[in-house]
């Protein structure tokens, strides 16, 4: 997928501004040493370097990423860290790309710069991994210079991000809805994705497009350029060039406006992470096999951004990032709070989130359940029940109420209408139901029987308690499950209360 290429073992002690030739005295040396000093100031003020490090400098030749590969090659003796350059071939512009590498490789020959050259199919990429091309470009960058990392001994990644990328990425990232993760943008220090114990620094994330363009003129450098940046086809390149300078027109501080409110965003981002850390590490939450689950009175007791945040990261740590949609955690969220036991709210992707009598637990659809003792009967039984009235089946009696549960036991509130017809049975051809969360969608119980993997030797067993014909509620797996259609919530129809109790 991507190659790690041979390094290029250049001479470290060439002096890179005399490669570059003379520097004009006057206003470029002092903008020369303008850019270097806000360089090194942010570098000690957000701790990004420390004395000693090996830094993995990504390198593509075009203007951001050569002005920050002379800028850290000039500060890397006075601050006491060392660089290596990694150049990626994307293999998206033929001979273009090509080209761009055979141009870092020259630089860094120049400038004395330990050089990795490496090459990805990103088209086979994204087609393989069914992403668009932007973003397995992305990928293959980042484990890329994750490789050549590893490779070097370096715990550090340097990339050219800068404040125009940063408005463009916060406006990009709420056009698609994002929350306050999404609207911070970029951090100045991170991981790099997918890559969670190496470092990502992106110094240059103060300094404008047009100061680092001034940069490479002034001191002689000549970036090379992407034909891709003029695509409009490409969200980032559409924002950049039509929605950036069209609300330019509206205020002339967008940019400024959008980085400063990533700032701030990233602040109050920060406090939400440092809540849910908290509440993650109590013993209010649970990991289990392939599923997490949490007790419900304290979900219901936080705030609901800590809520949302809490969903999110639970199916960040079990299906990844990728099948997370906002509308189905706010859906989730509603389910946790005010669902009837059993409740179900699918979260994208193989998740969803199911509700007890204790916990809310998210979990994989179809996790095996775990059968626990169940009130069975014969293949075949079919009783009519009054309420109230004390049933005996065997090991367990069950217990209709029209005021309150007795003490004890598990039981389900149905909403059923006068004089309707109550039986116990087992499951018959054809049953269906609605199940919980599911919108009024129904299903064969036969099938949902399958998909959470009720064992197959007592699916005939499972008594169901069936209100004019239609499938109301079961008990499996020591959990009510109950149909929407007979939901307390979702009528006002009289309230029937239901319990299995042991026998002793």
């Amino acid at each position: 997928m991507v190659g790690v290429g041979r390094y290029d073992h250049i001479n470290q002690n060439c002096n890179p501004a005399l490669q570059m030739g003379r520097l004009r005295l006057g206003n470029i040396v002092s903008y020369f040493n303008f850019m270097l000093e806000t360089l090194r100031q942010t570098i000690k003020k957000f701790r990004l370097v420390t004395p000693n490090t090996l830094v993995v400098v990504g390198v593509s030749g075009g203007a951001d990423s050569l002005a920050l590969l002379h800028m850290l090659s000039q500060l890397a003796p006075r601050m006491s860290f060392r660089i290596h350059a990694a150049t990626l071939n994307h293999q998206l512009r033929g001979e273009e790309s090509d080209g761009d590498v055979e141009f870092v490789r020259g630089i860094c020959r120049e400038w004395g710069i330990e050089l990795t050259v490496g090459a990805a199919d990103v088209t086979s990429l994204a087609r393989d991994k069914q992403m668009g091309i932007e973003a397995a470009a992305r990928f293959a960058r980042y484990d890329f210079l994750a490789q050549v990392a590893s490779k070097v001994e370096a715990d550090t990644v340097a990339v050219a991000h800068h404040a125009d990328d940063q408005a463009e990425t916060v406006l990009m990232h709420l056009l698609r809805g994002a929350g306050v993760g999404g609207a911070s943008g970029m951090m100045l220090k991170s991981t790099v994705p997918m890559h969670p114990d190496l470092t990502l620094i992106r110094p240059l994330l103060s300094v404008t497009r047009r100061e680092i363009e001034d940069y490479c003129e002034q001191v002689g450098l000549k970036p090379r350029y992407d034909s891709t940046n003029s695509d409009t086809t490409i969200l980032r390149n559409q924002i950049r060039l039509d929605v950036l300078p069209y609300l330019e027109t509206v205020s002339a501080e967008v940019r400024s406006a959008l980085v400063r409110f990533a700032e701030i965003a990233a602040v109050e981002d920060d406090f939400i992470h440092q809540k849910l850390v908290e509440l993650v590490q109590s013993d209010a939450v649970k990991r289990l096999d392939g599923s997490i689950k949490m007790k419900r009175i304290v979900f219901r007791s936080v705030h609901p951004a800590i809520q949302r945040r809490l969903l999110v990261w639970v199916c960040e740590e079990l299906e990844g990032k990728d099948s997370i949609s906002a509308q189905l955690i706010l859906e989730g969220v509603e389910i946790a709070i005010n669902g009837q036991q059993g409740a179900i709210a699918l979260l994208g992707g193989k998740l969803q989130l199911r509700v007890d009598y204790t916990f809310v637990v998210i979990e994989r659809i179809g996790a095996k359940l775990i059968v626990a003792d169940l009130p069975l009967v014969d293949a075949g039984y079919e009783r009519i029940i009054d309420a109230p009235s004390d049933t005996d089946i065997g090991a367990y009696r069950l217990i209709v109420e029209q005021e309150a549960f007795p003490e004890g036991g598990l039981g389900a509130r149905l909403a059923i209408a006068e004089g309707a017809t109550i039986v116990l049975r087992t499951r018959q051809d054809g049953d269906t139901f609605a199940p919980p969360g599911m919108k009024g969608h129904r299903q064969k119980i036969s099938r949902w029987m399958v998909n959470v993997k009720v064992p197959q030797q007592i699916r005939d067993q499972i008594p169901l308690i069936v209100v004019n014909g239609e499938v109301a509620a079961f008990f499996v797996n020591g959990q009510w499950i109950i149909s929407e259609s007979f939901a307390v919530w979702n009528t006002s129809r009289r309230v029937i209360y239901f319990q299995f109790l042991q026998n002793l």
